[in-house]
């Protein structure tokens, strides 16, 4: 009599070789369930995040921008509309109206936050819109950036102190850069205003409102270090959009408009004059949206068009070391710029590395994350990182890195849509979304950068983006975004899955029979599992369920498996305790004789559901024969 236990499911799915080939505790084939090397676990579902809007269309991107405080901003486009997620109701609120016009109506735009010494501020880019300021603090108003002779219109990035800019209409292989800010250039860019007046004292009053003169000098400035005093009580700039009195007065300050409220403690005296200092600037003029330089010898800290003819369309550039590296359809490019901005190389990277769409990669602290379909037949997820020894930046793939009797294995991704491909770094994970049917993006690869483990779950998402540790997606039907991996009841469907396994002889050669199984993990009350086996390539047959109320459930005792949402954080993603039991159950195996065995997992419930050991016992060798089935 001997024994098959399996407790081990560190290889997660594989299925470029047999599935008799592949190991015990990987799967051969699986939708949402996960791997996390001790256990397989079943995914948690999704939920809205914000209000939800009816009607069809898609969410055309999404962002999250961090303010200095510390607080998650979340943005997302959705046809002409830009909006962001009010914190105080949880509702999505629109800035401006239809503020991305005919031109950019459905299509995406990107982001890039600048929390520096001018505030705390956004940019939007797009080829179709310009740029867009906002500051963060003051997110009903914006500033439109764009102007036809001082910058282009485009996806940009901030680096380096300055944007770098791409996906220009009509040089769409280049890279456009803007003038550098450091702070030797602040004096060439920063105007500092002083006693200016906002009011006058009458005894009586406390509260004084105005609106600051620079404005109407320019819709494309903003102010920044406000102060406001009557001679006796100043109010200091919090930064944050709020003014505090060395008495105990408060105020508040629109950093885009130049709203100024101020209420003083103690009444100012009649005919006292109410002031105010505070620095402002125009981006287009010296600054970080100023892309002029000087022809025919450009100086240093202008901007400036570096050419990348070859490789065609630049999708994105990403940031690796102190190295660009500008990803194009065909080619990668490596862009250096040197530290005074006197110098820059730029030269092919390598030939055949690339991605097809704009947010295809994502960079990160290992190296650039992307989706290669320079070979058609046979795409790969890949890492662009430091080759062993740290001499040259390679391409290394993470779809078939799994190394298996001395053979490279892995997911095989030939049947899958790259088109509008998103891929993002988020914790210990990077996901890639893409489609089975060359529409919208409908299924995601879950790679675990320490586990080494890739699953595929059933997410739709045309973009992603992470807020207050959690995954969230734009929806590419409708006009909504969805916090991914939380809960555990989908808002209109129980989670369709399965998790089949590699087909094992049990370690035992020839005909075999086995009389008991025996699955450990943790299950929730309402959850059941469905146990089934295919016996020598036939159907599968159920043997067995696993039911959360079982007699062999241990109901006595919780098991804490974190929170209903994954990667949520205490403040700002909530997130309750997660209920469920430990289970042992011994099922009857009675499959005759056998030459092989799969196993297939479902979970046909709603709740917690995992499977840490199963054991196939009582294993009984018949003969050496093949099967029956096999024999002529």
């Amino acid at each position: 009599m001997e024994n098959l236990k399996v407790n081990s499911f560190s290889y997660g799915q594989i299925d470029t070789i047999s599935d008799k080939k592949i190991p015990a505790g990987s799967s051969s084939k699986s939708l949402n369930w996960l791997s996390e090397v001790d256990q397989i676990v079943l995914r948690r579902g999704y939920i809205a995040l914000g209000n939800e809007v009816a009607g069809t269309g898609k969410i055309t991107s999404l962002y999250v921008a961090n303010r200095s405080d510390g607080v998650d901003i979340a943005f997302r486009t959705r046809g002409k509309k830009l909006e962001y997620l009010k914190i105080s109701n949880d509702t999505w609120t629109e800035i401006g109206s239809d503020l991305l016009g005919s031109d950019g109506d459905g299509k995406d735009v990107s982001y890039a936050t600048d929390n520096g010494l001018f505030g705390n501020r956004l940019f939007v880019g797009s080829p179709y819109v310009g740029i867009i300021k906002i500051m963060l603090y003051n997110l009903d108003d914006y500033s439109s950036m764009y102007d036809s002779d001082k910058n282009q219109k485009g996806y940009i990035k901030i680096k380096q102190n300055r944007i770098f800019m791409n996906g220009v209409l009509k040089d769409n292989s280049s890279v456009f850069l803007s003038k550098v800010v450091h702070t030797d250039k602040i004096p060439d860019i920063v105007n500092e205003v002083a006693d200016e007046n906002i009011g006058t004292g009458d005894g009586t009053e406390k509260t004084f409102a105005d609106t600051l003169a620079y404005r109407a000098g320019g819709d494309k400035r903003n102010c920044f270090q406000v102060t406001a005093t009557d001679g006796t009580e100043t109010l200091v700039d919090n930064k944050d959009g709020t003014l505090t009195g060395s008495a105990g007065g408060t105020g508040t300050i629109n950093y885009t408009t130049g709203a100024i409220s101020v209420t003083f403690k103690v009444a100012p005296a009649g005919s006292q004059a109410i002031t105010s200092d505070y620095k402002w600037l125009d981006d287009t003029i010296n600054g970080i949206c100023d892309f002029d330089y000087t022809t025919p010898t450009r100086t240093e800290g202008e901007g400036d068009v570096l050419r990348q003819d070859d490789g065609g369309e630049l999708m994105n550039t990403f940031s690796y070391g102190d190295v660009e590296y500008c990803l194009h359809k065909k080619k990668s490019w490596a862009l250096t710029l040197t530290s005074d901005d006197t110098g820059a190389t730029n030269f092919i990277h390598r030939d055949k590395v690339g991605i097809p769409a704009r947010l295809a990669g994502d960079d990160t602290g290992n190296g650039i994350y992307y989706i290669d379909i320079s070979d058609d037949k046979d795409p790969q997820l890949r890492l662009l990182t430091l080759s062993y020894g740290g001499e040259k930046v390679l391409p290394i793939s993470i779809s078939k890195a799994i190394k298996y009797k001395n053979k490279l294995v892995g997911i095989d991704l030939s049947d899958y849509y790259f088109d509008k491909a998103v891929v993002k770094e988020w914790g210990d994970f990077i996901i890639l979304a893409c489609s089975t049917d060359g529409v919208q993006n409908n299924i995601m690869f879950v790679y675990d950068k320490v586990k080494k483990t890739i699953d595929l779950v059933d997410f739709w998402a045309s973009c992603l983006a992470v807020y207050n540790g959690t995954l969230i997606a734009g929806d590419p039907f409708v006009p909504n975004v969805y916090t991914l991996f939380s809960g555990f009841d989908d808002d209109d469907s129980d989670i369709p899955n399965y998790r089949e396994g590699a087909d094992i002889d049990l370690g035992v050669d020839g005909l075999k029979k086995v009389k008991h199984l025996i699955i450990e993990g943790d299950i929730g009350v309402d959850q059941t599992i469905k146990v089934s086996t295919q016996i020598d390539d036939g159907t599968f047959v159920e043997i067995g369920t696993i039911v959360g109320t079982g007699d062999y459930v241990d109901t006595g005792h919780t098991v804490s498996v974190g929170t209903d949402t994954i990667g949520s954080k205490p403040v700002g993603g909530g997130g309750s305790d997660v209920v469920a039991y430990h289970y042992m159950r011994q099922l009857n195996f009675n499959q005759g004789k056998f030459f092989n065995s799969k196993l297939r997992f479902e979970a046909t419930g709603v709740g917690y559901a995992s499977v840490s050991m199963y054991n196939y016992r009582d294993i009984r060798k018949k003969n050496s024969r093949i099967a029956s089935k096999y024999r002529s």
